[in-house]
């Protein structure tokens, strides 16, 4: 079901700020049987989200009761947030304003992969896009995202994920997702400064790993340097986890480790 603070609607003004400006943040969220999965987490990033950006007033009790709401007619799907500053028909960027935040909810269905990318991985390759520098909006998951638009139109069945740099060409993350690499026993992970998006599956890796005595380390990687470890993975919220068969003409083969994480988050996920 599709809400607009809490009422059924697939429409917002054409004053949002969120639709005129970006003005906004947004999570995407897997749901399970009615429950949302890490929601907890995903409300953690969305505070972190609105105080960066000044989104004021934002009542976390009304959007628990509009989450309950939306998902009245479906088990599974997924379920996106988005947060915007609000409704202001005066034009022009000042946030000195004293509005409410609009509270817009969507489900839909949980995307269909070819069991393929989860049995034995994926291809990927080096987006043509740079990610561009910007600390003041970095690790949040705000809704100015035209680079990962124009990235996306690199996607195809053949690399259905690709990786993106930055201007030095150092890995940041996937499209929509984190990157992992792995060497030995080793887990490592884009050093995220000027750049990305601190994903909620990322975290949830992460402290199930450390939960079994793994060792991760957030480093920077070059794109040149890929050949210096065993093997890769993508992860996002909905996805999951994604193995890396290939990065351009550099293979991988399969991991012990990461069947082994595979296993950790389907037991978490699904439980």
């Amino acid at each position: 079901m599709n809400l607009v603070n809490g009422k059924p609607s697939s429409s917002i003004s054409i004053f949002d700020r969120g639709f005129l400006y970006g003005d906004s943040v947004f999570e995407t969220i897997l749901v399970i049987e009615k429950q949302p999965k890490n929601l907890k987490l995903h409300f953690d990033r969305l505070k972190k989200g609105c105080l960066l950006l000044g989104i004021q007033n934002l009542n976390y009790n009304l959007l628990e009761k509009y989450i309950k709401k939306s998902l009245n007619d479906v088990n599974n799907c997924v379920l996106s947030i988005n947060i915007t500053r609000g409704t202001f028909k005066k034009r022009g960027y000042s946030i000195n304003i004293r509005i409410k935040p609009n509270i817009i909810l969507t489900t839909t269905n949980i995307p269909k992969y070819p069991k393929e990318y989860y049995k034995n991985g994926i291809k990927t390759k080096f987006s043509k896009i740079i990610l561009s520098d910007n600390n003041n909006l970095s690790k949040i998951k705000h809704s100015n995202r035209l680079e990962q638009v124009l990235a996306a139109k690199e996607i195809t069945e053949n690399y259905p994920e690709i990786i993106l740099c930055d201007k030095k060409d150092y890995i940041v993350e996937g499209v929509s997702s984190n990157i992992f690499f792995i060497r030995d026993n080793v887990f490592y992970t884009p050093q995220l400064e000027n750049n990305g998006v601190e994903g909620i599956m990322k975290s949830l890796v992460i402290k199930l790993l450390k939960r079994n005595k793994y060792i991760i380390k957030s480093v920077k990687i070059k794109k040149n340097k890929i050949n210096n470890f065993d093997a890769a993975f993508f992860c996002n919220s909905v996805r999951l986890i994604w193995n890396i068969k290939s990065i351009e003409n550099y293979n991988y083969k399969k991991n012990k480790y990461i069947e082994h994480l595979t296993n950790l988050i389907n037991n978490e996920i699904y439980k």
